[in-house]
């Protein structure tokens, strides 16, 4: 551990930064060390720092309450290889009403295809991107380098919140004004603000070097120290404006130094949150310096610059978000239902339930499935699809078979009763070819339905439990590879942003002038496959592909059911 302010260090590394408002916590010894030398250099302070190697006795759970309870720390920083005891974990944050701000550089990314899964989503959504999953509950901003996470602890340490998301960008250089404005559009929480007529009109009459009004700012390579004071004074009167990025290129007649010195100075007069950008190497090192003294977070290139202020104002907005409990519906008999399969499937020796057995449960919890009969002969499928009524979908039933259309196990549109026995020894011929060893257990005659295809899966993390994804259904799922998760202890907010965050919910919303559809229902089912997954904790993977949508008001219909045990 290491206590600047106590004067104890028992960490791999003999220096002692400075004392600071900044706790850490390091899986790796040696990183910390890293990150030790890495503070001095920064001329960041330290309030505690903690290594916890193979965490035998000690854990994130013991020291992310108590960083968040001591007087001395601002802002919490984290570097993990794995987490091994998720609820504890959970059980620890979920506790605590006002988290500090927290940031997590969690190592270890090429795992992310190691969980073994069999849906969809389950190999596209591997064990790395549950921590995404995780962090964004609990506001925890996830540093996807090492350059980040300095960034972010940098920014986070040495201003205060963001209360607007407009920032001004004022530079000496038109390029660099021109990378600042892209990494301004492309941020998520931060954009360029737009000035007013007024605040053009100050900056005019202060800033004699004005060479472009527009956000960016560009006071021209010669400004003085004091064109540039004159121009944050400006854009401070401007109501837009949430935050500030100064930009510097070491030309022959630009004083970085004295720029830095002056905002140093003005420090304590600028209300709102300021980054500074000195584009350069050997002629920065100086101006760098004196910013980092002065605690102004300084930084190498525009984008770094921006992104520190998208980071910041992140942790805010995040925070200010409603936290409206998941409106999870009451079920009688749903998990009794399961139970009575699972007894099945286990006497059997099964892992995987059947199509079948899969939308009973799904009926029992109330999710709507289309009109349905099994069959295990020709003429028997015949007889049924007529009494459903065509057109019909036919799909084999097998619980060794997970991905039907792969080896020839669905036939759709199937018109009268002629076309359904054929339909009928086609699967069967075509499933026996390609998996020999299936066990066949008939044919399964579903009611065609139409509307938009969404997927709609869980799959349970050995460490966090069961996560729910969402997104575009049918073929799209691997073409395309994008889904959005959410923990299935999801706030109704947090279910939302997990469906408006995709695709899906353009394409459900109205794209191009078409109906919305019925993206309530979609919801709902969400609701009840949260459900399902927490109360029968004996389920691995759920799946749903596709969900037909209908539109708005019409409802939803789960087409197929992959369900797997652990």
């Amino acid at each position: 551990m290491l206590n600047p302010k106590a004067k104890v260090n028992t960490t791999f590394s003999y220096y002692m930064p400075r004392v600071g408002n900044v706790s850490m916590m390091s899986q790796s010894g040696a990183f910390a060390s890293s990150i030790i030398d890495w503070a001095i250099g920064q001329k960041l302070g330290i309030a505690k720092f903690v290594t916890y190697g193979n965490k035998c006795d000690v854990s994130e759970s013991d020291m992310i309450p108590y960083f968040n309870n001591d007087e001395d720390t601002k802002v919490i920083g984290m570097y993990i290889e794995g987490i091994t005891d998720g609820a504890a974990l959970l059980n620890a944050l979920e506790s605590i009403d006002k988290l500090k701000p927290l940031v997590a550089f969690k190592s270890g990314r090429t795992e992310a295809g190691s969980m073994a899964a069999s849906s969809h989503t389950g190999s596209l959504a591997g064990a790395d991107s549950v921590y995404d999953v995780i962090f964004n509950k609990l506001n925890i901003h996830r540093a996807k380098d090492a350059d980040e996470f300095f960034d972010a602890i940098s920014v986070l340490s040495t201003c205060s919140p963001m209360k607007k998301n407009g920032i001004a960008i004022i530079t000496n250089a038109g390029g660099l004004g021109v990378m600042s404005a892209d990494a301004a559009h492309d941020a998520k929480y931060v954009e360029a603000a737009k000035l007013t007529e007024e605040t053009n009109k100050l900056l005019r009459e202060t800033v004699p070097t004005l060479a472009g009004l527009t956000n960016p700012i560009d006071v021209r390579g010669d400004a003085k120290a004091e064109y540039f004071k004159a121009a944050i004074e400006a854009v401070l009167t401007d109501e837009s404006v949430g935050g500030i990025v100064v930009m510097g290129s070491p030309l022959d007649f630009a004083d970085l130094e004295a720029i830095a010195e002056m905002l140093v100075e003005m420090r304590d007069d600028i209300p709102v949150p300021t980054t500074v950008c000195f584009a350069g190497g050997s002629k920065c090192e100086r101006a760098v310096d004196i910013l980092r003294e002065g605690r102004i977070p300084a930084f190498p290139t525009p984008d770094r610059a921006v992104r520190a202020l998208d980071i910041l104002r992140g942790f805010t907005v995040r925070g200010e978000v409603k936290k409206t409990p998941l409106r999870v519906p009451r079920i009688a008999d749903g998990r009794e239902t399961f139970q009575k399969i699972l007894e099945v499937a286990n006497k059997e020796g099964r892992k995987t339930l059947t199509e079948v057995e899969g939308k009973k449960i799904f009926k029992a919890y109330g999710i709507p499935t289309p009109g349905e009969a099994s069959v295990i002969s020709a003429e028997e499928a015949a007889k049924k699809s007529s009494e459903i009524g065509y057109p019909v979908v036919m799909k084999i039933l097998s619980p060794d078979i997970a991905h039907k259309t792969d080896v020839g196990g669905v036939v759709v549109g199937v018109k009268n009763d002629d076309e359904a026995k054929k339909a009928y020894e086609k699967i069967m011929a075509s499933c026996k070819n390609a998996v020999p060893n299936a066990r066949l257990d008939g044919v399964s005659i579903q009611q065609m339905v139409s509307g938009e295809e969404v997927i709609l899966s869980m799959i349970r993390d050995e460490q966090f439990g069961p996560i729910i994804s969402f997104g575009l259904g049918g073929i799209f799922v691997e073409i395309l590879r994008e889904i959005s998760q959410a923990h299935a202890t999801m706030t109704e907010e947090q279910m939302k942003e997990m469906i408006q965050s995709t695709k899906a919910y353009t394409l459900l919303s109205g794209a191009r002038g078409t109906e919305p559809a019925d993206i309530e229902a979609v919801e709902d089912v969400i609701r009840r496959i949260a459900l399902i997954s927490l109360e029968n904790p004996e389920i691995h993977e759920l799946e749903i592909n596709p969900v037909m949508v209908d539109k708005k008001g019409k409802g939803c219909r789960a087409v197929d059911a992959l369900c797997t045990l652990l």
